[in-house]
């Protein structure tokens, strides 16, 4: 076994590892048949995390392999909270970015998976697609995200601390800020709907992969998606994010490292490389991972025991899309070697995402009424409020009961 490099200062390794599977492209592509069974298969492997994918390459980007109508893919959250039906583990993460929605929405739709998930959910926060070759490139302002964030986790806060409609409102809906976004005003509101609401903020998750994104993400983020890397390279990044975690007055453990992998898994060592092979043939060079796990299953399973015990990682995530069998192999062989090395659950430890990567939120109590926050858009001027149709509907039901 290689020697085992030092942990970055302020970072404590926990010594374990989680999976993570991510679904990328237009979750059209998949019939809920089959992202049932990925997602069972998953949970079955004691995978952390699922995530659907929300981007679409359009046709006119010179950069994108595939193009897709993002009127013929299915909603995600959507997806998701069909999912949640399906399964009683697993992490439910929606990939999307604001500019590819009603922003307001989509924050309030992922607040609905995570209270019908049981505290499951989870955003991972894309770049915004317009402008996504500048987020790449490092150089992306990242303030108009932040705000829209900051106004999202407040949605978020209203599902689990209670409001005093005791005092005068105008109208309905108490306003609780205003964003914008392409020079239109968005501002988010609060109905008078008492009900238990989930006890900590859906997980949010970020990319790691350029420095603007890094940086973003230690502030803000609890999970940081990067690159495939070898180990000296990975722990070199951990040692970078621990820095700016800590930077932004948090603890070095608060943001979790989910490293992007892909895995080539075979009997023996040889019968692995063969498979290698034979795939690479099949791919454009661009496709392929000069970082992937190549081996026999014990053997990959002694590499990542230095990235486990020296915390280089938290976990990996793998996107299933070279053969058939990809997932079930990884959870069918490897991760019963994991466990054996006593790096991998062997069981769920909890029910929400948040406790189940072990991440710091501010409990509540799951009985204490809570306020339901509902999208509101205003045009103009913050006084001329329209309500959500569902709103309208929910508050007229109120009002019915009532009488």
């Amino acid at each position: 076994m290689n020697h085992i490099p030092a942990a970055p200062r302020g970072f404590t390794p926990t010594g374990r590892l989680h999976f993570g599977v991510n679904l990328v492209g237009p979750a059209a592509d998949l019939t809920f048949e089959q992202l049932r069974g990925l997602a069972q298969t998953a949970e079955r492997g004691l995978f952390s995390l699922l995530t659907l994918d929300e981007r679409y390459w359009l046709g006119d980007d010179p950069g994108a392999s595939s193009s897709s109508d993002p009127a013929g893919s299915s909603d995600v959250a959507a997806l998701q909270a069909a999912l949640a039906a399906v399964t009683g583990n697993i992490g439910l993460a929606v990939a999307a970015a604001p500019d590819y929605d009603d922003p307001a929405s989509l924050v309030h739709r992922i607040a609905s998976l995570d209270k019908i998930s049981g505290g499951r959910a989870a955003w991972n926060l894309l770049a915004d697609g317009a402008r996504h070759g500048e987020a790449n490139s490092g150089s992306a302002d990242h303030s108009q995200r932040e705000e829209f964030l900051a106004a999202a986790q407040r949605i978020w806060d209203t599902w689990g601390a209670a409001t005093d409609f005791s005092l005068p409102a105008r109208g309905p809906v108490e306003t609780l800020g205003a964003f914008q976004r392409d020079g239109q005003l968005f501002s988010v509101g609060v109905g008078a709907l008492h009900q238990p609401g989930p006890r900590y903020r859906p997980v949010v998750i970020h990319a790691g992969d350029t420095l603007g994104d890094r940086r973003f993400g230690t502030r803000h983020a609890d999970v940081l998606t990067t690159a495939p890397a070898g180990i000296s390279q990975a722990l070199a990044l951990r040692k970078d994010i621990a820095a700016s975690v800590m930077g932004a007055g948090r603890s070095a453990n608060d943001v979790k490292i989910l490293q992007g992998a892909t895995f080539i898994l075979a009997e023996t060592a040889g019968e692995a490389r063969e498979k290698a092979e034979w795939l690479r043939g099949q791919l454009p060079q661009s496709a392929w991972d000069d970082q992937a796990f190549v081996g026999s299953y014990s053997g990959v399973a002694d590499l990542l025991l230095d990235f486990a015990r020296s915390g280089a990682v938290d976990g990996f995530n793998v996107m299933p899309w070279l053969y058939p069998t990809e997932l079930a192999e990884i959870v069918n062989h490897l991760v019963p070697e994991l466990q054996e090395r006593g790096i991998y659950p062997t069981d769920y430890a909890a029910d929400s995402l948040r406790d189940i990567l072990c991440l710091p939120g501010s409990a509540r109590s799951a009985a204490a009424p809570t306020a339901h926050a509902l999208p509101v858009i205003e045009v103009g001027d913050l006084n001329d409020i329209h309500l959500d149709l569902d709103l309208r509907m929910e508050l007229i039901v109120q009002k019915m009961g009532a009488s």
